[in-house]
């Protein structure tokens, strides 16, 4: 990492950029907005970019699998489609509230978490089952591992429930507090069996399988919304306007970007990575309104 490094600008949203994605295959990126706008770029950062879903409120959440995507409002409307049919929308009325996570389920059907305190399974636009988490607030991650998922919720505790699906329980949960103020990302790293969460408090937490606390570092000196993996680096998004990687082994820090070396200028919200076999590339945005590659 330090050398052919390179970033590069997507413009176009007039909102803030809440969500990123890679989609592996259209390899195009992808950016929910402020604005209602979910756009999809070049893989090369070129700048050119199409709209391809306007709506009245902010879209927070993106879901990608296979050729099928998905997408979460600010007022709890779940968009779906299929990447060669964009213009072939299912729009379902599925929270409450918003929906601030997305997940694909193991027996193939999207999973919505919102801020209504509930989880939801779909078979396309059909509710297939649904489950609550009293006290959660927003669930604002769900990740899964080999034997369960992580969710997080904006009350700060962390929930690992059995892998959900149509007609699965939830009373087997293990409940723990994560982080103050709330928990916002987790990350499973499988060659450690060791969950990673990030969250308002800006600490990065390392838990066992079972929800046990192994390692706790203040990362950042605000929010950490984002994290994602690389296989060698772990990166962080945080509302301090700054990037950090940290290697994946120890979590020693390893660098930061500042608006300095082409970061950005306000809260980073958004982060996605897309990795090579000669070299890796992050999507990063926020309130600044404007996407960054940056490739190392």
């Amino acid at each position: 990492m330090g050398t052919h490094e390179t970033t590069a600008h997507l413009s176009g949203h007039q909102g803030a950029i809440y969500d990123a994605l890679w989609d592996p295959n259209t390899r195009t990126w992808l950016t929910a907005g402020g604005d209602g706008i979910v756009a999809e770029w070049h893989a090369q950062g070129t700048g050119e970019g199409r709209a391809l879903l306007h709506h009245e409120k902010a879209f927070f959440a993106l879901g990608v699998h296979g050729t099928t995507r998905a997408a979460g409002t600010e007022n709890g409307e779940l968009f779906i489609w299929e990447a060669n049919q964009p213009e072939a929308v299912s729009r379902i009325e599925a929270h409450n509230n918003g929906i601030f996570a997305m997940a694909w389920s193991r027996d193939s059907h999207w999973l919505t978490g919102g801020g209504d305190e509930r989880i939801a399974l779909w078979r396309g636009t059909e509710l297939r089952d649904e489950w609550s988490l009293l006290g959660a607030e927003k669930i604002r991650c769900m990740v899964h591992g080999p034997d369960s998922t992580f969710i997080g919720t904006t009350a700060g505790k962390a929930f690992l429930t059995p892998h959900l699906e149509a007609g699965s329980s939830i009373r087997n949960v293990t409940a723990f507090d994560a982080h103050t103020g709330g928990c916002y990302a987790a990350l499973w790293l499988p060659e450690k069996r060791t969950w990673l969460s990030s969250g308002r408090d800006g600490c990065i937490r390392a838990w066992t399988s079972t929800g046990k606390e192994i390692l706790s570092i203040p990362a950042h000196e605000g929010a950490i919304y984002r994290m994602v993996s690389d296989g060698t680096h772990l990166w962080t998004a945080s509302r301090d306007k700054t990037l950090k990687a940290w290697r994946l082994s120890d979590l020693a820090f390893v660098r930061k970007i500042t608006h300095r070396e082409g970061g950005s200028t306000r809260s980073i919200n958004a982060l996605a990575c897309r990795t090579q076999q000669q070299s890796s590339t992050l999507l990063f945005g926020g309130d600044d309104r404007t996407g960054r590659i940056f490739t190392y």
